[in-house]
């Protein structure tokens, strides 16, 4: 029998036996499984038995379903599969067992880019890094400071100078 392991923040993991054609997840209470985080949405997803094992349907979460580490909107899971259902993680365990190397990718998204029209190149790199540089602050105080202790450490050597002088002569 299918199971869905789901690893809570503060408590310890609660299994759940999948028995249902149809098992919905979310917050609310009309779910199959009720999984009361902020991160998950009201209805989350939705699992369907399909041959065994149970077919995964995101039901457009705000925070999106993740399969082992991959997001996804539609997958046939198979026992060991790792799911992320907004911040909570999750093991669907299975009596089936399919070896990972036969285990059929995800479908391959194309990439659209646009060209731009025009581009400039920057007069200095500065505004290319993703953190803000940090302001020199003058700090005339702390100049002070160090300035009034560096005449009294030269005040020091010259008086030393100065002792040391008056004891030669006598």
């Amino acid at each position: 029998m299918p199971k869905l392991q789901v690893f809570l923040p503060d408590t310890d993991e609660v299994s759940y036996d999948l028995t249902g054609d149809t098992v919905t997840l979310g917050r609310l209470p009309d779910n199959t499984i009720q999984i009361d985080d902020i991160s998950v949405s009201s209805h989350h997803l939705q699992l369907t038995l399909s041959g065994g094992d149970y077919h995964l349907k995101d039901l457009n979460s705000t925070n999106g379903t993740r399969l082992n580490g991959n997001p996804v909107t539609e997958a046939l899971l198979h026992g060991g599969d790792k799911l992320r259902i907004g911040k909570i993680e999750t093991v669907y365990q299975s009596e089936i067992q399919t070896p990972v190397e036969k285990r059929e990718l995800p479908a391959a998204e194309l990439a659209h880019a646009t060209v731009a029209s025009s581009s400039v190149r920057p007069v200095d790199f500065s505004n290319a890094s993703p953190f803000r540089m940090k302001k020199q602050k003058k700090d005339s105080a702390g100049r002070g400071i160090f300035m009034v202790a560096g005449l009294a450490i030269a005040a020091f050597i010259g008086v030393m100078v100065f002792i040391f002088m008056m004891q030669v002569q006598l």
